[in-house]
C-alpha cells in the first residue's frame, strides 16, 4: 500500500480534496462546488463538514486500497473568519473576506475591510455578550480542528489579517485590547505545517493520520509553484495578475504585503493587478479562445500598447483607484485587437515584476506560472518573450496540492521547504521567441512612454 497525503482546499467556490503521492503526483481527487445562492453554503460550516465527510467518502472509494492517507492538511481563503465556542462549534455563519460588515470597523482601524479583523470587532461591538463566549477561528482551524485537531489554534498566514504581529511573532495584546478586543479570544498561532493531533476514527481514514496545520488558499498556491526559495517568483494569470515572490526583508507598501514563508526562512512579499485574462470576455463574450489565439497568430507582434483594464481602478504596479487604463489602438472585435490584448496583459506582467526588483526584490529565472491564462501557448509564448524570460509549468499548480506538501511534511518530519523540493515536479518550459524579443522590448518602450503621461 503506497502512501499519500491529503490536501483539501475550501474556497468560495467550492470545496476540493487531493491524494498526493510521495512522487508528486495526484493520484486521486474529488470535488464539489458550491450552489444554492440563497442559502451561501461558502458560509455555512455545517455544510462544509458534510460535503467534506461525502468527498471523503468518494475519494476512498477512488484510492481503494492501493493508497494509505498518512496526513491531512487544509487551505483556505484570506480573511473569512468564523466564531467558535470552546469546543470548536460555530455560532454564527462565516464571514467572507468581502463581507459588508465590519467596513466601519475597517476604516477605523485603518486596515483593508477584507481583513477578517474588522468583522471581528464588528462582532464584538455588535454582540458584545456572545463575544465574550466565543473565538477567532478561520475556515481551515474549524475543519482541522474538527477532524481531531487541537481547538483555538490556527496559523501565520491566516492569522496575518486578523492582526497577528509577524515581525515579533505575537498578537498585539495591548493594542487589541484598546480597540476593545479581548487578546484571550485569539487563537494559539503556529508555523503551517505544524502537527495539531491525528484524525478521529469517527472519519474513517484509518489510525495515525497526522494533522498538519493549514495555509492560506494564496500562500498553498505559491507552495503547489514551488516558488518557495530566494529569487523564485511566481505569476498567476486568472482573471486577475497575481504575485508572489521571495525576500529576506518583509514588504510593507501601500500595494503590496508580506506572508512569512511557512519555514519562518524568507517573506513572501505579494501583490494582485486587476488587469489579466478577465479583459477577453469583456471583449470577446463567448468567445472561442483557442480558435482567437490561431487567428491572433498572424498579427504578432502587433507593434500596439495597451493597459487593459475592464473598469477603473488599478491597485499594482499603478496604485491607483481612477486609472482606466488604455487599449489597443485598433478595431475592437478584431484578431489583432485581440493579440494586442493579450500583449498588453504581459506588458503589465513585465511592469509588475520590476516593480518588485525596484523594491529589492530578487527575481530569478525562469519565471513560475499557472492560473487559466496559462493553457494558452500564445499567450505564454507572448509573456515569455516580452519578458525575455522563460517561464516554467509545474504538473500540479493548485492550492489543495500546497495543503498536501504541508501534510507531507508533518509526515516526513522535514521542513516545509524540502516537502517542496521532493514534491513540485516542473512539466515543461517556455522559452522567448527569438524573432519577437526585440519588438516587444520596443514596444514595451512605447508602454512606458505612455504610462508616464499618466504620472505626468
Amino acid at each position: 500500500m503506497q502512501t499519500v497525503f491529503l490536501g483539501i482546499d475550501l474556497g468560495t467556490s467550492g470545496m476540493r480534496l487531493v491524494a498526493l503521492s510521495e512522487l508528486g503526483e495526484v493520484v486521486g481527487k474529488a470535488e464539489r462546488p458550491w450552489e444554492r445562492p440563497w442559502d451561501p453554503p461558502e458560509t455555512n460550516p455545517g455544510r462544509w463538514l458534510r460535503t467534506l465527510k461525502a468527498l471523503l467518502g468518494q475519494l476512498k472509494t477512488e484510492l481503494g486500497h492501493a493508497y494509505s492517507i498518512v496526513a491531512l492538511s487544509a487551505c483556505s481563503t484570506s480573511g473569512t473568519v468564523l466564531a467558535v465556542d470552546g469546543r470548536g462549534i460555530p455560532m454564527e455563519q462565516a464571514w467572507l473576506y468581502s463581507d459588508g460588515r465590519g467596513q466601519a470597523q475597517a476604516k477605523r482601524l485603518g486596515i483593508p475591510s477584507s481583513w477578517g479583523l474588522s468583522r471581528w470587532l464588528w462582532w464584538a461591538e455588535s454582540y458584545p455578550e456572545r463575544y465574550q463566549e466565543s473565538y477567532l477561528a478561520h475556515p481551515a482551524d474549524f475543519l482541522l480542528g474538527q477532524l481531531g485537531g487541537r481547538k483555538q489554534v490556527t496559523d501565520h498566514t491566516h492569522a496575518l489579517k486578523s492582526g497577528f504581529d509577524l515581525e515579533t511573532y505575537t498578537w498585539p495584546r495591548e493594542w487589541l485590547s484598546q480597540q476593545g478586543l479581548n487578546p484571550k479570544r485569539f487563537p494559539e498561532v503556529v508555523a503551517p505545517g505544524a502537527v495539531l493531533g491525528t484524525v478521529g476514527s469517527e472519519w474513517g481514514l484509518g489510525q495515525e493520520v497526522l494533522i498538519a496545520a493549514g495555509i492560506t488558499d494564496g500562500c498553498a498556491g505559491q507552495l503547489a509553484t514551488g516558488a518557495s526559495q530566494m529569487g523564485q517568483v511566481s505569476t498567476s494569470l486568472g482573471t486577475t495578475l497575481i504575485f508572489k515572490a521571495n525576500s529576506a526583508e518583509s514588504i510593507q507598501t501601500q500595494s503590496i504585503y508580506s506572508h512569512l514563508h511557512p519555514d519562518k526562512t524568507s517573506w513572501w512579499p505579494g501583490a494582485a493587478s486587476f488587469c489579466g485574462g478577465g479583459i477577453l470576455p469583456h471583449y470577446f463574450p463567448g468567445g472561442n479562445f483557442q480558435a482567437l489565439d490561431q487567428q491572433a497568430q498572424a498579427n504578432i507582434p502587433t507593434g500596439l500598447v495597451s493597459y487593459p483594464l475592464g473598469q477603473p481602478g488599478e491597485r499594482f504596479p499603478i496604485v491607483d483607484p481612477n486609472f482606466a487604463g488604455f487599449l489597443p489602438e485598433e478595431e475592437k472585435g478584431s484578431p489583432r485587437f485581440y493579440a494586442a490584448l493579450l500583449e498588453g496583459v504581459a506588458m503589465v506582467e513585465r511592469l509588475g515584476l520590476e516593480t518588485l526588483s525596484a523594491q529589492g526584490i530578487p527575481v530569478q529565472e525562469p519565471i513560475l506560472t499557472t492560473g487559466g491564462g496559462s493553457r494558452s501557448r500564445l499567450w505564454l509564448s507572448i509573456r515569455a518573450s516580452m519578458l525575455n524570460r522563460p517561464f516554467a509549468l509545474v504538473k500540479h499548480p493548485e492550492p489543495a496540492v500546497g495543503a498536501a506538501i504541508l501534510a507531507a511534511s508533518a509526515h516526513w518530519c522535514c521542513s516545509v521547504q524540502q516537502a517542496v523540493e521532493r514534491l513540485v515536479q516542473v512539466k515543461h518550459y517556455i522559452q522567448p521567441q527569438p524573432a519577437w524579443v526585440d519588438p516587444y522590448a520596443e514596444a514595451y518602450q512605447a508602454f512606458q512612454a505612455r504610462l508616464s503621461h499618466f504620472s505626468s
